[in-house]
């Protein structure tokens, strides 16, 4: 016979209804329906599950006890005997951690910083990033790079080992030297920062977004004292200097400015190894997350050190950025 429930609550994903046994059936053609409605508690989880149960049979008068179990619930009446078991199916839900939910709100500046670190560095902002690969069009065609764990090698070298660390070198000094006030020191790390790119497609790339950054974050969330940082800058901004002055600006934290700033970087040069190769999005996003600890030991590494720690070994990638430029057929601009 049919049974009929109310709708799963409080974290129970499904009940299913073995079929019922009528243990002393009735043929008669009268007939009169019973609704029971009754609780169970799950001792484990102290969870209230309302079942309604309806059966159908023959009698004249009726005297019903419900008897309740763990999993069985027996329904009597003077003729008939139902049965029903019950299988309950809970959610897999990790265990609370009462440190996440004690974890304190966002102040309004915090929520802000955060907001536009976002979305300085999201790919719909238009420094004009995907238009460049930083010598990754010429690897691909050299064949370096032909499948994805060729390129998370690449990325990892540059990262680690060459223009990735160096940039982030440069912006957390001038992060630091910006939020200092500190204009001479400000002025001297934006001409090394520029002197520092290897070829002239690079110089290209990194002045042509660091001017485009600039530009937008001044129009859309413009800053008393942005415009006497951006003086003290005589030489061009490359872009991560402009990142690095802006954020200490805006008061954006150091450490979640690398971070993020990594992320980006990381994420575009992904993008056109993804276009070159080519790869899906499935073995774009495994190298994006197999990159993960190098981001996040590079970005440790940056914020430690001392301007005479600056220096690369990635050769093979200054070269492809060099070669670059004399390239016949090109998607990129770099």
């Amino acid at each position: 016979m049919p049974l009929r429930m109310s709708r799963p609550v409080m974290g129970i994903t499904a009940i299913m209804i073995m079929p019922i046994t009528i243990m002393d059936t009735v043929t008669t053609t009268t007939g009169m329906i019973i609704m029971g409605t009754t609780t169970m508690a799950m001792a484990a989880t102290r969870t209230v599950i309302p079942v309604m149960v309806m059966t159908s049979m023959s009698m004249t008068s009726i005297a019903v006890t419900i008897m309740i179990t763990t999993t069985i619930i027996m329904i009597t009446t003077a003729r008939t005997t139902t049965i029903v078991t019950l299988m309950l199916m809970t959610t897999n839900r990790p265990a609370k951690d009462s440190s996440l939910n004690d974890s304190p709100a966002l102040s309004a500046d915090e929520g802000a910083a955060l907001y536009r670190l976002m979305t300085w560095l999201s790919p719909a902002f238009p420094v004009g990033a995907f238009s460049y690969s930083s010598g990754i069009e010429w690897a691909v065609e050299a064949g370096d790079i032909t499948d994805a764990a060729s390129l998370q090698d690449w990325l990892s070298a540059m990262l680690s080992d060459g223009a990735g660390f160096c940039d982030g070198v440069f912006l957390a000094h001038v992060h630091r030297a910006a939020s200092d006030g500190d204009d001479k020191a400000l002025r001297e790390i934006a001409e090394l920062a520029s002197a520092f790119v290897p070829s002239r497609e690079r110089q290209l790339e990194t002045t042509t977004q660091g001017r485009a950054f600039i530009e937008i974050a001044r129009n859309a969330w413009s800053h008393e004292g942005m415009e006497r940082l951006i003086a003290s800058c005589d030489s061009p901004i490359v872009y991560p200097v402009a990142v690095g002055l802006v954020s200490a600006a805006h008061g954006v934290p150091l450490s979640a400015t690398m971070h993020g700033f990594f992320h980006a970087v990381v994420s575009n040069w992904i993008s056109a190894g993804a276009r070159l190769v080519p790869l899906g999005q499935t073995d774009s996003q495994r190298v994006l997350a197999a990159l993960e600890p190098v981001v996040v030991t590079t970005g440790h590494r940056a914020m430690a050190a001392s301007l005479d720690d600056l220096g690369g070994a990635t050769f093979r990638s200054d070269i492809a950025s060099m070669r670059h430029e004399t390239q016949y057929t090109r998607l990129f601009r770099s």
